[in-house]
């Protein structure tokens, strides 16, 4: 090389090859690869390129970057890395650095996922402005590249969808740059539901840009269940003995992003499932998780990577200590005794020193800076948080006894203020809990009713049925007065039950994909500019069934043997494309040369010498 551009702030590696490669002016695209990476049969890939060693080693020194630089800055690894096993991580750095990346996608666990890679390229019309302003040109960002990524985290502008496929090119050697993909943006589609959403979809690619440009090591997938059970657990979502809560944790997480969302992002779970990626991200860990999900997780929890990252870390320090720890609720039987399991350190975003939030079974929560240095530091409390219903219950009887204020604030631990403040809320908490029991008294009257109404106009359908007539009604029925629900409701027939699995008709199938098997082939034949050979992957991606050729070829034994039949040799394709550039000629020189058919169909020396009779047959129209 005697050149090569500089690589930008966020640039995927794939835009800076193909910036190089329109510079280069070289159209050959297997020559190309040979160059860059002393292999023609690299492939130009956006998520995880591979033979980076060989590309520095042909980087001229002015501009030469180190294989880890250009992994961490300018792939896609530092957005897996931290959620996946330490030894795995290593391995996939190393393919990326020396190998041909045969086995990269099974290595990162993205075969095993079910988030589906993204289809396009995107960019930001923002940032394309900004950039010609400043640079002269732009660039793919990989930070607009990853899934679930539909915002850009800078400008805070919905991205626009290119017509470059992001994995399944046609041409997998193929480098293109923003600058030739740009197109007239067309926002319109998006979905005003989506729209709506927009906060959580900022949030998605805000954390994932985080996770690109901090070159996290991986976190351990014991330490990040261990976390994320630490948050369900303030949440009361753990039982004491340590279970999910799994009938409250799901119905909650599905409404705090909403269907339409999580089925967008591939995330969507179905309630009564008890084998979903969330069960897994909270079980023993065997297998990664997207880190996707780890992002939508993070935030149903309202927390952030770096949030996470912050306490991971400090999980190994333990400046309060090993638990139990004090409890410091005087109104407690309890009272400065060592009962506390849960202790949650944080940063002090001033001081940086660790904050612990202590939760006792009683209800009572407090925190203190820290580190304890001596013995009576356990006996501190810098706040309060909660009092809890112990404290609660025990200022109602001290109160009743008729105690003074100053009084009941030092049996209790609080200054007097305190006591008449919560005094107060406890007078207006029971007026206001008389007329809202009396609301939801009345609104459950009127649920019970329309329940009652469905089932007298339906009364030979299902439960099933009855309930489709109005989700609603079933729905919060179920949540608020279930036992009612149950005796009220129809007795389900189990020989009645569908199948929640629909099962594939592979013979029809199989019958009419032949027919649309011939006519596809049809067409490519037919199609001149550009002329396409007839291979099994063209025919499985027009057919829309690439994947199933290979995975469900046994279900489709007609399909395969008329696809099979069908398909090019390599000397096939080259006669036709000898034919057709003939054909072309001939319309504007009616004196065709030998040399002009080889240079036109780009045929290499030994492939021209094999078709030479090829070639002449075309040109006198021999036979």
């Amino acid at each position: 090389m005697i050149f090569f551009p500089n690589l930008y702030k966020d640039e995927l590696l794939f835009s800076a090859l193909a910036r190089y490669f329109k510079y280069s002016g070289d159209e050959n695209k297997k020559d190309f690869m040979l160059e860059i990476f002393n292999s023609s049969s690299t492939c130009a890939s956006t998520i995880f390129p591979t033979n980076l060693k060989n590309l520095c080693e042909k980087l001229p020194s002015p501009n030469a970057y180190s294989t880890d630089y250009i992994i961490n800055n300018h792939t896609l690894l530092p957005y897996y890395s931290p959620f996946l096993a330490n030894d795995r991580a290593s391995k996939l750095r190393e393919t990326m650095k020396n190998e041909d990346g045969k086995n990269i996608f099974m290595k990162s666990g993205r075969t095993a996922s079910t988030v589906k890679n993204e289809k396009k390229l995107k960019y930001c019309l923002s940032c394309v402005d900004e950039e010609k302003q400043t640079k002269g040109e732009c660039y793919w960002h990989r930070s607009h590249q990853i899934e679930g990524v539909k915002v850009c985290p800078i400008h805070k502008t919905w991205l626009v969808e290119s017509l470059i496929p992001f994995t399944e090119r046609k041409h997998k050697h193929e480098f293109i740059s923003l600058e030739d993909s740009i197109r007239e943006a067309d926002l319109s589609s998006i979905d005003i539901n989506l729209k709506t959403e927009f906060k959580h979809f900022l949030y998605v690619a805000e954390q994932t840009e985080h996770l690109l440009n901090r070159s996290f090591k991986p976190l351990g997938l014991e330490n990040l269940k261990n976390f994320y059970t630490s948050k369900l657990n303030k949440r009361q979502l753990v039982t004491l003995g340590g279970r999910i809560r799994w009938e409250k944790l799901i119905p909650k997480f599905n409404a705090y992003y909403g269907k339409q969302l999580l089925e967008t992002l591939d995330s969507y779970i179905y309630p009564n499932k008890s084998d979903t990626w969330i069960h897994k991200l909270l079980r023993k860990p065997r297998v990664s998780c997207h880190p996707l999900r780890h992002i939508l997780f993070l935030g149903f929890l309202g927390e952030t990577i770096a949030s996470m990252v912050i306490q991971i870390d400090t999980k190994s320090y333990k400046p309060f200590g090993d638990g139990p720890w004090i409890c410091l609720n005087k109104a407690a039987d309890h009272f400065h005794q060592p009962i506390v399991t849960s202790c949650v350190i944080t940063r002090d975003y001033k001081s940086g020193h660790p904050i612990g939030t202590f939760s006792c079974s009683c209800g009572f929560v407090f925190s203190r800076r820290g580190p304890d240095k001596t013995f009576n530091d356990q006996y501190k409390i810098g706040r309060k948080k909660e009092f809890g219903i112990v404290w609660e219950d025990k200022l109602v009887e001290l109160a009743l006894k008729g105690l003074s204020l100053r009084k009941m604030a030092d049996l209790l631990g609080v200054d007097p203020m305190t006591i008449k403040k919560k005094l107060t809320i406890k007078v207006e908490h029971k007026q206001s809990n008389n007329s809202f029991e009396k609301e939801k008294e009345e609104k459950k009257q009127n649920y019970r009713n329309q329940w009652i109404k469905m089932m007298i106009i339906n009364e030979e359908e299902t439960i099933k049925d009855i309930r489709l007539q109005n989700q609603k009604v079933y729905m919060w029925l179920y949540r608020n007065d279930k036992e009612w629900l149950k005796i009220n409701s129809p007795t389900i027939q189990k020989g009645n039950r569908n199948n929640s699995v629909l099962k594939v008709n592979w013979k029809k199938r199989d019958a009419d994909m032949v027919a649309r098997v011939e006519s596809i082939v049809s067409n490519i034949l037919k199609e001149k500019k550009p002329l396409i050979k007839v291979t099994k992957n063209e025919i499985g991606r027009r057919l829309g069934i690439l994947s199933s050729l290979y995975k469900n070829c046994y279900n489709l034994p007609m399909t395969l043997k008329v696809v099979n039949q069908s398909l090019e040799t390599t000397e096939q394709f080259q006669e036709r494309r000898i034919r057709n550039v003939v054909r072309e000629m001939r319309k504007t020189n009616p004196s065709i040369k030998e040399w002009q058919v080889i240079r036109a169909t780009g045929l290499k020396k030994k492939n021209a010498v094999k078709l030479k009779r090829v070639i002449i047959r075309e040109i006198y129209g021999m036979n």
